[in-house]
């Protein structure tokens, strides 16, 4: 623990692997919702919805996913279906999250990276409010039926979807083990040569 709160919360973050009833309530869905607005965003774009999903909407979109497992893997076994299907049940509520950009001003990757910032500031909000999150996705992020029921438009994309509900104890995952940061960030002095970051 360390005398910042918040980063005490980030740092440990992990994806619930088992999620149970109940899902979030209203009001919490409305704060998790909320925290997206706060990411980067170049132009204050906001290039990115989300569908909730819930009850018998996870039937609905199960089908969707495995309608465009259909749809783009012809031949695929029905019992691979299926359990492409069975993955909107795994949790009481979802949240896909869609990349919608809004003006060709602004690079794309750019609204990209903030639909994808929205997502993990869904995780985030979700884990200081004490819900288990866990976000998923399949090779194929468009196709007939997932378009349908998500309402994408020929510039969407989805990122995915996060699973939220209550996380179990008894499943939680090890604690992640700390970044090496030398191995992964380094620093550029006025010469132009790099050397590796020194936490000294």
């Amino acid at each position: 623990m360390t005398d910042a709160p918040l980063l005490d919360l980030m740092l440990a973050r992990r994806s619930a692997p088992v999620l149970t009833e109940p899902g979030p309530t209203r009001a919490e869905l409305a704060r998790i919702l909320a925290a997206a607005g706060t990411v980067p965003d170049h132009g204050s774009l906001r290039p990115f919805r989300f569908v909730v999903v819930e009850g018998e909407g996870r039937a609905a979109f199960g089908d969707a996913l495995a309608e465009t497992a259909a749809e783009r893997r012809p031949g695929m076994p029905a019992a691979g279906l299926e359990k492409i299907r069975a993955k909107a049940f795994r949790s009481p509520t979802l949240i896909a999250v869609i990349a919608s950009p809004r003006n060709d001003k602004i690079e794309r990757w750019e609204q990209h990276a903030t639909a994808a910032c929205a997502g993990y500031a869904v995780v985030l909000a979700a884990h200081a409010l004490g819900v288990g999150a866990n976000w998923k996705s399949v090779p194929f992020t468009r196709g007939a039926a997932l378009s349908r029921v998500l309402g994408l438009s020929a510039e969407e994309e989805m990122f995915g979807w996060i699973h939220l509900g209550r996380a179990s104890d008894e499943t939680a995952p090890a604690p992640r083990a700390p970044l090496a940061l030398a191995d992964f960030a380094s620093v550029l002095d006025g010469s132009g040569a790099r050397r590796a970051f020194d936490e000294g």
